[in-house]
């Protein structure tokens, strides 16, 4: 694991622009059945590109699917995160987390998919909110990118059902 955070560390230092080498991160899946749910989802780790995709069930009182890497965004000077996906309709969010615990709060972006259709979203520092187990809270904390120690995707919401998720890249551009 510290051999590829810091892989992209250097390759994000290096450039105003730097594209997260999303097949040299250490993908987990994290699904309800932590909770006694039954959904499913795995990750496809392509030619830099991920494919989250499963199946989301209801069933005792599940509803959600997501995976995650660490990442460390320290030292970085990154002002805007920047990600490419192709989705199916429905709506995600790309969550990041500050500390290194397993459960606990992240910084969400809620971002809504068409199918089939290409979108990129640049998001600044302020476009997240506080969120723990899908409610948000207030924090003294100002969330910064620099702390940044994990990077992830969800799906829940109460959408039942099959999902496709693409992620094309995930980049982070610098303060220039």
């Amino acid at each position: 694991m510290k051999s590829s955070l810091a892989t992209g560390l250097l390759l994000i230092a290096a450039n105003a622009h730097a594209n997260i080498n999303l097949n040299q991160l250490e993908w987990m899946v994290i699904n309800d059945s932590v909770m006694g749910g039954v959904s499913n989802s795995r990750v496809i780790v392509g030619d830099n590109n991920l494919t989250f995709t499963g199946d989301v069930s209801l069933a005792n009182n599940g509803g959600f699917a997501s995976f995650r890497s660490p990442i460390s965004f320290e030292n970085t000077g990154t002002d805007t995160l920047s990600f490419k996906v192709v989705g199916d309709g429905k709506q995600y969010q790309l969550r990041l987390r500050v500390d290194g615990y397993y459960d606990g709060p992240a910084f969400v972006y809620h971002f809504e998919t068409e199918a089939g259709i290409e979108h990129t979203f640049n998001l600044s520092e302020q476009d997240f909110v506080l969120m723990f187990r899908g409610r948000q809270f207030e924090s003294d904390y100002q969330f910064r990118f620099d702390d940044v120690r994990s990077l992830g995707f969800m799906i829940s919401n109460k959408q039942a059902g099959d999902f496709n998720l693409q992620v094309k890249h995930i980049a982070l551009l610098q303060k220039v």
